[in-house]
Protein backbone atom coordinates (compact mmCIF):
# COMPACT_ATOMS: atom_id res chain seq x y z
CA UNK A 1 0.00 0.00 0.00
CA UNK A 2 1.45 3.59 -0.63
CA UNK A 3 1.88 5.32 2.41
CA UNK A 4 0.44 8.78 2.38
CA UNK A 5 4.11 10.42 2.17
CA UNK A 6 4.89 8.70 -1.41
CA UNK A 7 1.51 9.36 -2.08
CA UNK A 8 2.05 13.17 -2.14
CA UNK A 9 5.12 13.02 -3.99
CA UNK A 10 3.30 11.26 -6.69
CA UNK A 11 0.35 14.33 -6.48
CA UNK A 12 2.93 17.01 -6.63
CA UNK A 13 5.19 15.46 -9.51
CA UNK A 14 1.65 15.27 -10.97
CA UNK A 15 1.31 18.72 -11.04
CA UNK A 16 4.64 19.64 -12.01
CA UNK A 17 4.05 17.19 -14.86
CA UNK A 18 0.19 19.03 -15.84
CA UNK A 19 2.23 22.59 -15.06
CA UNK A 20 5.19 21.70 -17.78
CA UNK A 21 2.63 20.86 -20.61
CA UNK A 22 0.55 23.70 -20.32
CA UNK A 23 3.13 26.44 -21.55
CA UNK A 24 3.57 23.82 -24.45
CA UNK A 25 -0.08 24.37 -24.96
CA UNK A 26 -0.16 27.77 -24.80
CA UNK A 27 2.64 27.77 -27.49
CA UNK A 28 0.90 25.31 -29.51
CA UNK A 29 -2.71 27.89 -29.60
CA UNK A 30 -0.72 31.33 -30.30
CA UNK A 31 -1.26 30.70 -33.43
CA UNK A 32 -4.93 31.15 -33.51
CA UNK A 33 -5.70 33.44 -30.67
CA UNK A 34 -4.01 37.22 -29.46
CA UNK A 35 -2.28 36.72 -26.04
CA UNK A 36 -4.88 38.73 -24.18
CA UNK A 37 -7.89 36.53 -25.12
CA UNK A 38 -5.96 33.75 -24.83
CA UNK A 39 -5.38 34.35 -21.11
CA UNK A 40 -8.74 35.57 -20.63
CA UNK A 41 -10.56 32.88 -21.56
CA UNK A 42 -7.85 30.18 -19.65
CA UNK A 43 -8.71 31.66 -16.64
CA UNK A 44 -12.26 32.16 -17.40
CA UNK A 45 -12.87 28.13 -17.63
CA UNK A 46 -10.20 27.98 -15.10
CA UNK A 47 -12.84 29.32 -12.85
CA UNK A 48 -15.25 26.86 -13.27
CA UNK A 49 -13.14 24.23 -11.59
CA UNK A 50 -11.32 26.84 -8.89
CA UNK A 51 -14.49 27.73 -7.11
CA UNK A 52 -16.08 23.98 -6.65
CA UNK A 53 -12.52 23.22 -5.53
CA UNK A 54 -12.21 25.85 -2.88
CA UNK A 55 -15.78 24.64 -1.41
CA UNK A 56 -15.67 21.17 -1.39
CA UNK A 57 -11.32 21.25 0.30
CA UNK A 58 -11.84 24.62 2.84
CA UNK A 59 -14.03 23.94 5.93
CA UNK A 60 -16.92 25.89 7.04
CA UNK A 61 -15.03 27.46 10.15
CA UNK A 62 -12.49 28.70 7.60
CA UNK A 63 -15.22 29.96 5.12
CA UNK A 64 -16.92 31.97 7.64
CA UNK A 65 -14.08 33.40 8.61
CA UNK A 66 -13.15 34.64 5.14
CA UNK A 67 -16.74 35.93 4.69
CA UNK A 68 -15.98 37.91 7.90
CA UNK A 69 -12.95 39.55 6.65
CA UNK A 70 -13.99 39.62 2.79
CA UNK A 71 -14.30 43.57 3.48
CA UNK A 72 -11.03 44.47 4.43
CA UNK A 73 -9.60 41.54 1.91
CA UNK A 74 -11.46 42.90 -1.07
CA UNK A 75 -8.45 45.87 -1.76
CA UNK A 76 -5.96 43.84 -1.53
CA UNK A 77 -7.31 41.38 -3.58
CA UNK A 78 -7.45 44.00 -6.27
CA UNK A 79 -3.82 44.97 -5.87
CA UNK A 80 -2.77 41.06 -5.80
CA UNK A 81 -5.38 40.65 -9.18
CA UNK A 82 -2.38 43.75 -10.49
CA UNK A 83 0.71 41.73 -10.10
CA UNK A 84 -1.00 38.42 -11.23
CA UNK A 85 -1.90 40.55 -14.44
CA UNK A 86 1.71 41.17 -15.15
CA UNK A 87 3.09 37.92 -14.39
CA UNK A 88 0.48 36.03 -16.80
CA UNK A 89 0.35 38.34 -19.60
CA UNK A 90 4.10 38.72 -19.34
CA UNK A 91 4.96 34.99 -19.27
CA UNK A 92 2.33 33.87 -21.82
CA UNK A 93 3.94 36.64 -23.65
CA UNK A 94 7.11 35.40 -23.80
CA UNK A 95 5.63 31.81 -25.38
CA UNK A 96 4.89 33.57 -28.68
CA UNK A 97 8.51 35.02 -28.82
CA UNK A 98 10.21 32.26 -27.38
CA UNK A 99 9.70 28.30 -27.12
CA UNK A 100 8.75 26.73 -23.06
CA UNK A 101 11.49 24.95 -22.87
CA UNK A 102 13.99 27.72 -22.60
CA UNK A 103 11.04 30.04 -21.19
CA UNK A 104 10.73 27.70 -18.19
CA UNK A 105 14.30 27.67 -17.93
CA UNK A 106 15.17 31.02 -17.24
CA UNK A 107 11.53 31.67 -15.36
CA UNK A 108 14.10 29.51 -12.35
CA UNK A 109 15.61 33.19 -11.64
CA UNK A 110 11.87 33.53 -10.01
CA UNK A 111 13.89 31.84 -6.94
CA UNK A 112 16.22 34.62 -6.57
CA UNK A 113 13.57 37.43 -7.53
CA UNK A 114 11.84 36.26 -4.48
CA UNK A 115 14.46 35.97 -1.40
CA UNK A 116 16.06 39.85 -2.82
CA UNK A 117 12.49 41.36 -2.40
CA UNK A 118 12.28 39.02 1.19
CA UNK A 119 15.37 40.68 1.76
CA UNK A 120 13.51 44.54 1.62
CA UNK A 121 10.18 43.19 2.73
CA UNK A 122 10.47 40.36 5.63
CA UNK A 123 13.05 41.02 8.36
CA UNK A 124 12.93 36.82 8.82
CA UNK A 125 14.19 36.97 5.39
CA UNK A 126 17.45 39.19 5.87
CA UNK A 127 19.85 36.91 7.55
CA UNK A 128 19.78 34.50 4.33
CA UNK A 129 21.59 37.52 3.08
CA UNK A 130 24.52 37.00 5.14
CA UNK A 131 25.09 33.21 3.96
CA UNK A 132 27.87 32.30 1.62
CA UNK A 133 25.71 29.53 0.44
CA UNK A 134 23.22 32.48 -0.82
CA UNK A 135 25.94 34.14 -2.79
CA UNK A 136 27.16 30.98 -4.28
CA UNK A 137 23.56 30.43 -5.64
CA UNK A 138 22.60 33.93 -6.97
CA UNK A 139 26.25 33.29 -8.37
CA UNK A 140 25.02 29.97 -10.16
CA UNK A 141 21.74 31.49 -11.26
CA UNK A 142 22.99 34.70 -12.79
CA UNK A 143 26.02 32.58 -14.48
CA UNK A 144 22.79 30.07 -15.54
CA UNK A 145 20.71 33.47 -16.81
CA UNK A 146 23.64 34.28 -18.62
CA UNK A 147 24.49 31.06 -20.39
CA UNK A 148 20.64 29.98 -21.01
CA UNK A 149 20.28 33.46 -23.18
CA UNK A 150 22.75 32.44 -25.35
CA UNK A 151 22.29 32.25 -29.09
CA UNK A 152 22.02 28.44 -29.51
CA UNK A 153 24.18 26.59 -31.30
CA UNK A 154 22.43 25.17 -35.05
CA UNK A 155 19.32 23.32 -34.41
CA UNK A 156 19.18 25.19 -31.03
CA UNK A 157 16.59 27.35 -28.90
CA UNK A 158 16.90 30.90 -29.72
CA UNK A 159 16.23 33.42 -26.92
CA UNK A 160 15.04 36.72 -28.54
CA UNK A 161 15.42 40.08 -26.54
CA UNK A 162 11.63 40.35 -25.90
CA UNK A 163 11.27 37.05 -24.69
CA UNK A 164 13.59 36.91 -22.11
CA UNK A 165 12.68 40.51 -21.29
CA UNK A 166 8.93 38.73 -20.46
CA UNK A 167 10.29 36.06 -19.27
CA UNK A 168 12.37 37.86 -16.31
CA UNK A 169 9.48 40.50 -15.90
CA UNK A 170 6.86 37.41 -15.17
CA UNK A 171 9.54 36.09 -12.90
CA UNK A 172 9.60 39.86 -10.93
CA UNK A 173 6.22 39.76 -11.07
CA UNK A 174 5.63 36.49 -9.32
CA UNK A 175 8.23 37.64 -6.56
CA UNK A 176 6.43 40.28 -6.12
CA UNK A 177 2.54 38.65 -6.54
CA UNK A 178 4.26 36.21 -3.69
CA UNK A 179 5.18 38.77 -1.05
CA UNK A 180 2.41 40.39 -1.43
CA UNK A 181 0.18 36.97 -0.54
CA UNK A 182 2.73 36.50 2.40
CA UNK A 183 2.20 39.85 3.80
CA UNK A 184 -1.13 40.15 3.43
CA UNK A 185 -3.39 36.83 3.27
CA UNK A 186 -1.13 34.85 5.60
CA UNK A 187 -3.55 32.11 6.84
CA UNK A 188 -5.94 32.25 4.45
CA UNK A 189 -6.87 28.83 2.43
CA UNK A 190 -4.66 28.71 -0.92
CA UNK A 191 -7.82 27.74 -2.61
CA UNK A 192 -9.60 30.40 -1.75
CA UNK A 193 -6.38 32.73 -2.59
CA UNK A 194 -6.31 31.28 -6.14
CA UNK A 195 -9.56 31.73 -6.94
CA UNK A 196 -10.30 35.24 -5.52
CA UNK A 197 -7.25 36.66 -7.28
CA UNK A 198 -8.55 34.94 -10.30
CA UNK A 199 -11.89 36.31 -10.22
CA UNK A 200 -10.36 39.70 -9.87
CA UNK A 201 -8.10 39.41 -13.27
CA UNK A 202 -9.91 37.33 -15.22
CA UNK A 203 -11.83 40.77 -16.34
CA UNK A 204 -8.38 42.14 -17.25
CA UNK A 205 -7.23 40.27 -19.67
CA UNK A 206 -10.71 40.81 -21.19
CA UNK A 207 -10.41 44.51 -20.94
CA UNK A 208 -6.91 44.38 -22.29
CA UNK A 209 -8.39 42.34 -25.37
CA UNK A 210 -10.63 44.88 -26.21
CA UNK A 211 -8.41 48.53 -25.50
CA UNK A 212 -5.55 46.17 -27.67
CA UNK A 213 -7.49 44.55 -30.78
CA UNK A 214 -11.19 45.77 -30.61
CA UNK A 215 -14.48 43.73 -30.29
CA UNK A 216 -13.00 41.02 -32.34
CA UNK A 217 -14.12 37.79 -31.03
CA UNK A 218 -13.51 35.66 -34.38
CA UNK A 219 -10.20 34.41 -34.82
CA UNK A 220 -8.25 31.86 -37.72
CA UNK A 221 -8.60 29.08 -35.49
CA UNK A 222 -10.07 25.49 -35.66
CA UNK A 223 -12.17 23.68 -32.95
CA UNK A 224 -9.56 21.88 -32.23
CA UNK A 225 -7.05 25.24 -31.20
CA UNK A 226 -10.36 26.34 -28.90
CA UNK A 227 -10.30 23.02 -27.43
CA UNK A 228 -6.95 22.75 -26.15
CA UNK A 229 -6.72 26.27 -25.06
CA UNK A 230 -9.82 25.94 -23.03
CA UNK A 231 -8.45 22.52 -21.76
CA UNK A 232 -4.76 23.69 -20.63
CA UNK A 233 -7.22 26.42 -18.34
CA UNK A 234 -9.06 23.53 -16.93
CA UNK A 235 -6.18 21.27 -16.41
CA UNK A 236 -3.29 23.63 -15.95
CA UNK A 237 -4.62 25.94 -13.44
CA UNK A 238 -7.48 24.11 -12.04
CA UNK A 239 -6.20 20.37 -12.12
CA UNK A 240 -2.78 21.62 -11.01
CA UNK A 241 -3.53 23.50 -8.33
CA UNK A 242 -6.25 21.01 -6.78
CA UNK A 243 -2.65 18.10 -7.47
CA UNK A 244 -0.12 20.18 -5.86
CA UNK A 245 -2.40 21.55 -3.19
CA UNK A 246 -3.42 18.09 -1.66
CA UNK A 247 0.44 17.19 -1.64
CA UNK A 248 1.25 20.11 0.39
CA UNK A 249 0.02 19.24 3.80
CA UNK A 250 2.35 15.65 3.77
CA UNK A 251 5.12 17.20 2.28
CA UNK A 252 5.34 20.77 3.48
CA UNK A 253 5.81 23.52 1.48
CA UNK A 254 9.04 24.07 0.86
CA UNK A 255 9.67 20.31 -0.03
CA UNK A 256 7.05 20.64 -2.36
CA UNK A 257 8.35 24.07 -3.93
CA UNK A 258 12.06 21.96 -4.17
CA UNK A 259 10.06 19.04 -6.26
CA UNK A 260 8.84 21.55 -8.82
CA UNK A 261 12.11 22.51 -9.99
CA UNK A 262 11.60 19.27 -12.05
CA UNK A 263 9.42 21.75 -14.04
CA UNK A 264 11.41 23.08 -16.30
CA UNK A 265 12.93 19.26 -17.77
CA UNK A 266 9.38 18.60 -18.17
CA UNK A 267 8.65 20.91 -20.13
CA UNK A 268 11.62 20.69 -22.40
CA UNK A 269 10.58 17.18 -23.30
CA UNK A 270 7.58 18.23 -23.82
CA UNK A 271 8.29 20.99 -26.31
CA UNK A 272 10.96 18.64 -27.96
CA UNK A 273 8.28 16.49 -28.92
CA UNK A 274 5.84 19.02 -29.97
CA UNK A 275 7.65 21.35 -31.36
CA UNK A 276 11.37 20.05 -31.94
CA UNK A 277 12.56 22.25 -29.57
CA UNK A 278 16.59 21.68 -28.93
CA UNK A 279 18.67 23.22 -26.30
CA UNK A 280 22.28 23.59 -27.53
CA UNK A 281 24.84 22.13 -24.45
CA UNK A 282 25.65 25.48 -23.64
CA UNK A 283 21.86 26.22 -22.96
CA UNK A 284 21.56 23.09 -20.91
CA UNK A 285 25.00 23.78 -19.07
CA UNK A 286 22.97 27.14 -18.02
CA UNK A 287 19.94 25.46 -16.75
CA UNK A 288 21.69 23.31 -14.96
CA UNK A 289 23.81 25.86 -13.13
CA UNK A 290 19.98 28.46 -12.73
CA UNK A 291 18.05 25.37 -11.32
CA UNK A 292 21.27 24.33 -8.80
CA UNK A 293 21.21 28.03 -8.21
CA UNK A 294 17.20 28.48 -7.33
CA UNK A 295 17.96 25.21 -5.29
CA UNK A 296 20.39 26.55 -2.82
CA UNK A 297 17.93 29.08 -2.40
CA UNK A 298 14.97 27.37 -1.87
CA UNK A 299 17.05 25.13 0.75
CA UNK A 300 17.95 27.57 2.17
CA UNK A 301 14.73 29.18 3.50
CA UNK A 302 13.92 25.54 4.28
CA UNK A 303 17.06 24.97 6.52
CA UNK A 304 16.00 28.35 8.26
CA UNK A 305 12.68 27.44 8.61
CA UNK A 306 11.04 30.87 8.35
CA UNK A 307 7.67 31.64 7.67
CA UNK A 308 8.65 32.43 3.37
CA UNK A 309 9.36 28.91 3.10
CA UNK A 310 6.36 27.84 4.43
CA UNK A 311 3.86 30.13 2.72
CA UNK A 312 1.82 28.53 -0.43
CA UNK A 313 2.70 29.60 -3.32
CA UNK A 314 -0.64 31.20 -4.96
CA UNK A 315 -0.02 30.63 -8.46
CA UNK A 316 2.02 28.54 -11.21
CA UNK A 317 2.98 29.72 -14.49
CA UNK A 318 0.10 27.83 -16.29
Amino acid sequence: MVSAYRKAIILNLAAAVVWAITPVLIRYVSIGFPIMFQTFARYLVALVILWPLYFSATGSTERARIRKRLPHLLPRMALIAVANFSFQASFTGSLYAMYPGLAMLIYQSAAIFGVLLGFVLFADERPLMRDPRFHAGLLLAVVGVILTVSVGEAGGSRATAAGVALVLTSAMSWAVLTAMVRAWLPGFSPFFVNAAVITFVTPLFLLSHVVTHGAQWQFSASAGLWTVMLLSGVVGIGLGHSLFYRSVPALGVSVSNILQLTRPFFTAFFSFLVFGERLSPLQMLGGALLIAGAYVVTLLRVDRKSPAADTPSKDAPS
